[in-house]
């Protein structure tokens, strides 16, 4: 089965800071997913990154876990998060695995 997992920060690429709520975002990210999907996991968590100037930035993300999905409807939920979260980049992995819900 083909599984995927989108991490997607939540500080807005223009302002450099979180804009919205962690819980807006987890909203926002499930109206999407459900549209191409019938679940997910989605879990709070940091990311670190270099800015091009070297400074360090702490970031608050959610990652969302998803399997049982064809790869176009991955890629449409993680384009149409970067647009609602305003994001530079997106996180995006894709691998085989062999995933049962019992």
């Amino acid at each position: 089965m083909q599984n995927y997992i989108i991490i997607c920060g939540l500080n807005d690429k223009d302002t450099r800071k979180q804009e919205i709520t962690t819980e807006q975002a987890k909203t926002a990210l499930a109206g999407i997913i459900l549209n191409y999907a019938d679940g997910a996991t989605l879990t709070e968590c940091n990311g670190i990154y270099k800015h091009e100037d070297g400074g360090i930035v702490f970031e608050k993300s959610i990652k969302i876990e998803i399997s049982g999905i064809s790869k176009e409807n991955a890629e449409r939920i993680a384009s149409r998060a970067k647009i609602a979260l305003n994001q530079e980049s997106i996180y995006f992995a894709e691998f085989s695995s062999d995933v049962r819900f019992i």
